[in-house]
């Protein structure tokens, strides 16, 4: 019963720190949001930023992917020993601990990319995208969109 214990509570604190990491990574836009006029102007954006925040979005979606798939791997495999008739806890437990890393490593490479983003932009720059997203995300929807039309900018091919 103590062992036990001790692993929920661990487990508990994984997905704690886990669950932060994926906060803080939502505090910011998704997709190409540099080419964005209003962001693209409020932040000043040299070209060559651009080109870096670029590169450093495609290299992190290819590995996004390859993540998310293990990640739905080792869901389907926990579903697959939960759905037997006979349960094997200890099965199950570390099946479970398989998906928590996998998630963990997808909170990592997303975080990673934020981080990119920091490196790139300086301190008074991702503050203000930080800002501006939070105030765009308590918008309505419809406000959102209307937003939207007016501060698109072409986006790259």
């Amino acid at each position: 019963m103590l062992n036990l214990n001790k692993v929920l509570i661990g487990m508990f604190l994984f997905v704690f720190a886990v669950s932060t990491t994926i906060a803080f990574g939502q505090a910011m836009p998704h997709g190409k949001w540099w080419y964005s006029r209003l962001s693209s102007e409020k932040l000043n954006l040299s070209n060559e930023e651009k080109s870096k925040l670029d590169e450093k979005f495609f290299e992190s979606r290819i590995k996004l992917i390859d993540l998310k798939s293990v990640v739905e791997k080792e869901r389907l495999q926990l579903d697959k020993l939960m759905g037997r008739e006979t349960l094997n806890e200890k099965a199950v437990m570390e099946q479970f601990k398989k998906l928590e890393a996998a998630r963990a490593n997808l909170a990592a490479k997303r975080f990673g990319f934020v981080l990119e983003v920091r490196k790139i932009l300086g301190f008074e720059r991702f503050q203000e995208i930080k800002t501006t997203f939070r105030h765009f995300r308590k918008m309505s929807p419809n406000k959102r969109q209307e937003k939207m039309r007016g501060a698109m900018g072409r986006l790259p091919e």
